[in-house]
């Protein structure tokens, strides 16, 4: 392909963020044979002060040895991306696990968990064509991608976003930059971040960076993630005192989030009066399965439980104090 053509095709990459084609509907957004992974697509209140617990895969993404990397994206649903393409992602994790006061989310704030599964050698590769490479001995990509792309710039966005050589690309956060170098900067959504790859990896769509000789040989980007709300898992920014699954009375008020859970529950607790506080589980049968004693004061306050040895199956969370008693249906799955 010459490079005029090879150009040509390039500038092509202005269509990126508004071809419904491109970003595709299909709920699977994969190459290289791969298959994204699902989570359980269940809904849930956490505390704002609370942590999520990690992910746990319905369907594990395969075969790892085309994508060796999972990672996680947080999307805050209620939000648009700059790319106006959905939800804006604004954080990442290596394992699903998010405290929403440590990424900037307030009570009534709603997000989503998804998982993203990639080579990181192949963007490491990318990066570095795109960097040093030449197109020819009168032109380097640089050059080459400020002329064609329809945001300039692209190799001065990447060393502002910290990304100087391969060694600077070390987790989906930095694939992250590396994307919003391609679309003029700002926020990305899912479909953006697909979007992108799509553009990258698709000689019929828009050409290829290898095409241009921008890769180091990396012919296609292998990634896979999953966009059916279903597939993914989500939950809605909480406090006690605002929570629809409150139990109690006006001297003592309990909450648990998430329930249903896998391991981890958090139980918020309201209570007029300081002091000693027991804390039961009991199963279906009334058989005293987990006990806790906690001395608490006056006042909001939140127990983290680790439930994790009990058996799928309807429980029954009880606090008690010296003046009152509160029961809370919770399941585990």
């Amino acid at each position: 392909m010459n490079i005029k053509k090879t150009l040509q095709i390039l500038t092509c990459l202005a269509c990126l963020l508004t071809s419904i084609n491109v970003s595709g509907q299909n709920p699977g957004w994969t190459t290289c044979s791969a298959t994204s992974g699902t989570l359980d697509g269940s809904t849930s209140n956490i505390l704002i002060s609370d942590t999520l617990a990690a992910a746990t895969f319905v369907v594990s993404p395969s075969p790892t040895s085309t994508i060796p990397q999972t990672e996680f994206l947080i999307i805050k649903k209620n939000s648009l991306a700059s790319d106006s393409l959905g939800g804006v992602i604004i954080s990442t994790s290596t394992t699903g696990a998010v405290s929403p006061q440590d990424i900037g989310l307030m009570v009534g704030d709603t997000f989503s968990v998804v998982p993203f599964s990639y080579e990181i050698l192949q963007i490491k590769l990318a990066v570095r064509g795109i960097l040093f490479d030449d197109v020819n001995i009168f032109l380097s990509c640089c050059s080459a991608l400020d002329i064609a792309a329809p945001f300039p710039g692209i190799c001065d966005s990447l060393n502002a976003a910290g990304i100087s050589d391969s060694s600077d690309i070390n987790n989906v956060n930095d694939l992250l930059n590396f994307i919003s170098a391609f679309t003029g900067g700002g926020s990305t959504s899912l479909r953006g971040l697909n979007s992108v790859l799509v553009g990258i990896n698709d000689p019929d769509q828009i050409g290829t960076l290898e095409g241009l000789g921008c890769t180091n040989g990396v012919s296609l980007i292998c990634y896979a993630t999953d966009s059916l709300p279903q597939n993914q898992t989500h939950h809605i920014v909480t406090s006690i005192s605002n929570t629809n699954n409150i139990e109690g009375n006006a001297d003592l008020k309990i909450a648990v989030n998430p329930n249903p859970f896998t391991n981890l529950i958090s139980t918020g607790i309201i209570s007029e009066m300081g002091g000693q506080h027991n804390l039961r589980v009991f199963d279906a049968t009334g058989k005293l399965v987990h006990q806790e004693v906690k001395v608490l004061s006056a006042g909001e306050q939140h127990i983290r439980m680790d439930l994790g040895n009990l058996s799928s199956g309807i429980y029954f969370l009880q606090v008690t104090n010296d003046k009152n008693i509160v029961t809370q249906k919770i399941i585990k799955r």
